[in-house]
């Protein structure tokens, strides 16, 4: 088993957190030291920061009740009365974490190479509208890729990660923390797992709750036996 399977093996999606085996700063310091050089962004931007709180189980407590509430409120908009009135186990995670990262958009300037090349003027990351709003995508894409070499080197130090999505996605939710320019793109937390969430179903919900093929995701085509460029059109609207 090669290095890297192994240690992305050892991911369980963590359900609680101990409040006695806790990461230090700079246990989470160590962790994102060497996280970020791994990384690339498009023209060298890193058009996005990460807020590290901790170590406080109040602040966890009231992150995880905006986060709850905020999707039971998505639930009782989209279903009324069939919502399902329970909390969710894939957010129980911030409720006890000791260390909660929030990665949010970043508004920044050109480095001494994209001023000279780029131009000023064709740097979009340096306007808060499009940040906020045009680059939310491809933002995510690069804050995805940083989180999971974060959780990578947690997991080979023997820590547990979480990630979270759900939350409210506009900036006035968000006034109890003013350090945030942004509404969040991604959450994710960090510590020492007391308990999974893979724990907390029944074998068979575990049955049940499986991943897709590979052969369903991934897609190959022979180019001489197989043209995939010949049939109908893709289906759905843009």
């Amino acid at each position: 088993m090669s290095e890297l399977k192994d240690i992305f093996s050892k991911r369980k999606h963590p359900n609680i957190y101990s409040d006695e085996i806790i990461p230090t700063e700079n246990d989470i310091r160590d962790i994102v030291t060497q996280a970020y050089p791994l990384v690339t962004s498009f023209r060298k931007a890193f058009a996005y920061e990460i807020h590290v709180l901790g170590p406080n189980k109040e602040r966890s407590n009231e992150l995880w009740k905006k986060c709850e509430g905020w999707k039971q409120q998505i639930d009782d908009d989209n279903y009324g009365d069939n919502a399902i009135q329970i909390k969710s186990m894939g957010m129980l995670h911030i409720n006890t974490a000791p260390w909660t990262l929030i990665a949010t958009p970043r508004v920044t300037e050109p480095n001494g190479f994209q001023n000279d090349v780029t131009g000023k003027s064709h740097w979009e990351f340096a306007d808060y509208d499009f940040m906020n709003k045009n680059n939310r995508e491809s933002g995510a894409i690069e804050i995805g890729m940083i989180a999971k070499m974060i959780m990578g080197f947690a997991l080979q130090k023997g820590w547990d990660s979480g990630y979270c999505v759900c939350f409210p996605k506009t900036k006035a939710r968000w006034q109890d923390y003013p350090f945030l320019k942004f509404y969040p793109t991604l959450i994710q937390t960090i510590g020492k797992a007391t308990k999974y969430e893979y724990q907390c179903k029944t074998e068979k919900e575990l049955e049940l709750n499986t991943a897709p093929p590979l052969e369903t995701i991934f897609k190959f085509y022979d180019s001489i036996k197989d043209d995939p460029f010949k049939g109908t059109s893709i289906e759905g609207k843009d």
